[in-house]
């Protein structure tokens, strides 16, 4: 039985890694402490031998790597720093394709981006992950409601209200851009 774990764990680790750290990037916005994020989901996982099949892997480790990254804030939240994200990822997440685009283009999209993670930041933990689960990584909402166990027109609702937060968050950036 501890083998079979053990290989199911070790494939679970290959298919899956990729995503968990790009997750947990993606909430935190640094890649050091994504690294430790996903080391810590891993361990979890492996310890309690806690995947069972009976939903799809990534769901599980999505919950994992929340529950871990909620965890770590909290840790953190006593003397909180906040590293923005390296460039790259801003234009990952936020870019639309433009193949070449003017210094002044290049320096708006940046603040944009800037400002998108600093609302995003500025939003509550389930707010921030509903939000990333469906606009950064692209999920479905059935998707989402597997991986944070509740129905459709609830995961409909919260990001709705994420959404109007977010919007609410980024109006005084909206105004100062459009300065």
């Amino acid at each position: 039985m501890r083998e079979r774990w053990r290989r199911r764990f070790e494939k679970m680790v290959r298919e899956e890694g990729r995503k968990v750290y790009h997750l947990a990037y993606r909430l935190c916005g640094n890649k050091e402490e994504a690294e430790d994020i996903s080391q810590e989901v891993f361990l979890r996982v492996f310890e309690k031998a806690g995947f069972r099949g009976e939903s799809a892997a990534f769901t599980y480790l999505y919950r994992v790597t929340f529950n871990v990254w909620k965890n770590h804030i909290r840790k953190k939240s006593r003397c909180p720093v906040r590293t923005m994200p390296e460039k790259e990822s801003w234009s990952d997440a936020w870019e639309t394709v433009d193949s070449s685009p003017s210094p002044e283009q290049a320096f708006l999209k940046e603040e944009k981006a800037r400002c998108v993670w600093r609302c995003l930041d500025a939003l509550s933990p389930s707010e921030k992950y509903i939000l990333i689960l469906r606009e950064v990584e692209g999920k479905t909402y059935e998707e989402i409601a597997k991986i944070i166990r509740c129905p459709v027109g609830t995961v409909r609702s919260r990001i709705s209200r994420a959404r109007v937060s977010l919007r609410g968050k980024a109006l005084p950036f909206i105004e100062r851009l459009k300065k």
